[in-house]
C-alpha cells in the first residue's frame, strides 16, 4: 500500500472540513461556527480555505464582518446534508444490529 504525499491528501476530502463547512452554512459566520464547533475562528478558516481548495472553487464570498454563500457552496451544502443524514443512519442502523 503506497502513502499519500501531503500534496495528494490535501485533495481529499475530509468529513471534518465538511462538518465545519456545514457550520459555517448553518450559523451565517465562521465565529459563530467557531462556537458551534468548540473552536477557534482561525481553525474554522483553515479548513474552509482546504475545503475550498478540494473543491476548486470558494464556497463562500467574504465581505467586511459578512458572508454569503456562492452558488458551488449552495450544492456542496445540500449534498453535506444528505451526506451526514446518510452516515446518522448507518450509525443507527449498526447500534440496532448490535443491540439484537
Amino acid at each position: 500500500m503506497r502513502l499519500q504525499s501531503r500534496n495528494e491528501m490535501e485533495t481529499v476530502l475530509d468529513l471534518k472540513d465538511l462538518r465545519c463547512f456545514v457550520a459555517v452554512y448553518e450559523m451565517g459566520g465562521f465565529a459563530r461556527a467557531a462556537i458551534k464547533l468548540h473552536t477557534v475562528q482561525s481553525a474554522v478558516s483553515v479548513r474552509i480555505r482546504k475545503l475550498e481548495l478540494v473543491m476548486g472553487a470558494p464556497l463562500f464570498l467574504r465581505m467586511h464582518r459578512a458572508i454569503s454563500v456562492t452558488a458551488k457552496g449552495e450544492k456542496l451544502y445540500s449534498h453535506a446534508r444528505r451526506v451526514f443524514a446518510e452516515l446518522e443512519e448507518l450509525e443507527a442502523s449498526v447500534k440496532t444490529r448490535q443491540a439484537g
